[in-house]
């Protein structure tokens, strides 16, 4: 009996419809070949929703992705805060797992770059407890033990099955609070005895990524650090429309590009990279919850297929430096996963 799988899918804002479009059908495509299916239930979200309901994430949509098994999820834009903070929180999607590698033909100042950023993704200063006057604005940092050992756990987890080093990332210098993280992240690490565990304040781990980005292997960090540190990674890798990223809880994950909703960008134009390797992660965890090798195999073929159009250079978006369009880009993606399925 084929296994059908039910995901959520926020299109988001900009490019996101376009997209997210394209993948929901190339996954499909997939799934016909391999022998699964998914039911794609859209949840609307993000600025248009905002504009037409008055709220960015209406209670429906909230119902269909806690009904669902896992989401797909396109950029948005100015709502941000309204929809995926508060689903990362609602739906304790504790961990941000952004992964940054050197891809085959997207030019980089660098080589061998391969490491993960893991990031808390319920707390810190996003947390969101903030109180805004005309002459005042103060925002309160929240860090606490529960949430700082089940992120370092998970990084420490990742970097044993990686090249075992972990490094922390903090202000503990100059915020006291955040010694709490560090100091957390340091007594989950004596249970790992076989990964390496050092340290960096977050402005030399700045300079670091853009010196010597070699040297990281899993980089792990409170809520707003991992945010803006991702951005500077996806600039080491080539482009930030390459970076595909997962929010994981225990029991639920949600899935996404790193890049914005570009609206200044027409979206037959975008380069759908991003979304495809978010998909290609949903694939692995899903399969990973659901004990589906199908669905590994999926997330391998999507991932070697991005790769080889990659590596051919002969179908690339603008941003690639090519002129195919995204339509394109996808269409030979399908093409290529077609002949390694033969």
């Amino acid at each position: 009996m084929k296994a059908v799988y039910r995901v959520s899918v926020i299109k988001g804002d900009g490019i996101g419809p376009y997209i997210v479009d394209r993948t929901v059908s190339l996954l499909d495509w997939m799934g016909e070949n391999l022998g699964f299916s998914f039911d794609f239930r859209e949840a609307p979200a993000g600025d248009s929703v905002q504009q037409k309901y008055g709220t960015a994430l209406p209670a429906d949509s909230v119902k269909i992705i806690t009904g669902s098994d896992v989401c797909l999820k396109g950029p948005v834009g100015e709502t941000a805060r309204d929809v995926i903070v508060y689903l990362r929180q609602k739906l304790e999607l504790y961990a941000n797992i952004r992964p940054f590698k050197n891809l085959p033909g997207v030019p980089s100042k660098w080589s061998g770059v391969d490491f993960v950023i893991v990031r808390e993704n319920t707390e810190d200063l996003y947390k969101s407890v903030e109180d805004v006057g005309e002459d005042h604005a103060v925002a309160l940092l929240v860090i606490t033990r529960k949430a700082s050992e089940r992120i370092a756990k998970t990084g420490f987890e990742m970097a044993a099955l990686r090249r075992k080093k972990l490094t922390v990332v903090h202000k503990a210098n100059v915020v006291i609070a955040y010694r709490l993280f560090r100091n957390v992240c340091f007594e989950v690490g004596k249970k790992f005895s076989d990964v390496a565990v050092d340290e960096m304040y977050v402005d030399n781990a700045a300079y670091q990524m853009v010196l010597n980005p070699q040297i990281f292997d899993v980089v792990l960090t409170p809520n707003m650090f991992g945010d803006i540190l991702s951005d500077l990674a996806a600039g080491i890798v080539g482009t930030i429309g390459v970076a595909g990223s997962a929010n994981v809880g225990e029991s639920f994950g949600l899935f996404e590009p790193v890049h914005g909703s570009a609206p200044t960008l027409k979206p037959e134009n975008a380069n759908p990279t991003g979304m495809l390797m978010a998909a290609k992660m949903m694939l692995e965890w899903l399969g990973a919850k659901k004990n589906d090798s199908r669905l590994g195999k999926a997330a391998q073929l999507l991932e070697q297929s991005v790769f080889d159009v990659l590596r051919d250079g002969k179908v690339l978006t603008a941003d690639l430096g090519g002129h195919a369009s995204c339509d394109e880009f996808v269409e030979e993606v399908k093409k290529k996963a077609f002949a390694r399925l033969r």
